[in-house]
């Protein structure tokens, strides 16, 4: 009789990586003045649109976001007004080992207003994504972030049915904590993202966090000017008395996009004064 014989393990998935990217910058009186990045992110500078202030442009060459990646983003404003625009929404693949890791970290110094206006992220179906997001202000400086996450492709009829989401943004004043949220989806998600006291059957949700400013007048500007529209949830509160949050939950991602415009738009003439419109290159 031959000898018994124990049969080699199965080799387990292992976490892939493709890339490991970066771009830090930091604006001050005269632009740019410092810049690190790696790619695949990468930094453009176009020129400012009239009565906008200094602009950049970020992008991820590698079209998208899998399992395993970890891209960050830092800006810092000292002193100066900026804007910061995401090239296109990002795409955050179905993972095939591990989760995509991605951080921001957005700084205004005492005289600065830095805005960051993200053209959105994708979650295909069976996406794997932590990401971080940290605002900090100091003295008087004020601070606006615009995000739209996005459930599945909706070209597509995708539902985001599988994956996991782990999403989470703290507000810092002058190093002290002003506000923490964090949003945990999956492994299920479309049972959270259905569900009545969840996010009920909504396919997309905006967040606008506007910071340094005179939170009581502009919710009731804000509020005035999204209760006229009625096929999306929204909800617009007061963090403190420098702070104003919006939320939007809509069944079709173009509405809440639409949405989160007038908000943007309401609150960079108000609050930044900036003109009564979005920049082009965030609509293109």
């Amino acid at each position: 009789m031959p000898p018994s014989t124990t049969a080699d393990p199965l080799p387990q998935p292992q976490t892939l990586q493709r890339y490991d990217g970066a771009v830090s910058v930091t604006i001050g009186q005269r632009g740019v003045t410092a810049l690190r990045q790696t790619p695949p992110m990468r930094l453009f500078t176009p020129y400012a649109e009239r009565g906008e202030p200094e602009t950049i442009v970020l992008g991820n060459i590698s079209g998208g976001v899998t399992g395993g990646d970890r891209l960050a983003i830092s800006i810092r404003a000292e002193g100066v007004a900026a804007l910061a625009v995401t090239q296109a929404a990002e795409k955050v693949y179905r993972s095939h080992g591990g989760a995509a890791r991605m951080s921001v970290d957005l700084t205004a110094t005492d005289g600065g207003a830095l805005e960051f206006l993200s053209s959105g992220t994708i979650l295909f179906d069976g996406a794997d994504l932590e990401r971080s997001t940290t605002l900090s202000v100091e003295g008087d400086a004020r601070l606006m972030f615009v995000e739209i996450l996005m459930f599945g492709r909706a070209a597509r009829s995708e539902q985001f049915r599988t994956g996991r989401l782990r999403d989470r943004i703290r507000l810092q004043r002058d190093g002290k904590l002003v506000w923490m949220d964090d949003l945990a989806l999956g492994p299920r998600p479309l049972e959270q993202l259905s569900a009545a006291a969840g996010f009920d059957g909504a396919t997309a949700a905006g967040t606008v966090i506007l910071t340094g400013v005179a939170a009581g007048e502009l919710r009731d500007l804000v509020r005035a000017e999204i209760e006229k529209v009625s096929d999306v949830r929204h909800g617009v509160v007061i963090l403190d008395e420098r702070t104003v949050l919006v939320r939007v939950l809509g069944a079709r991602a173009d509405n809440v996009r639409r949405m989160i415009e007038t908000v943007c738009m309401r609150l960079r003439t108000d609050g930044l004064r900036r003109p009564e419109r979005m920049p082009t290159i965030w609509s293109v």
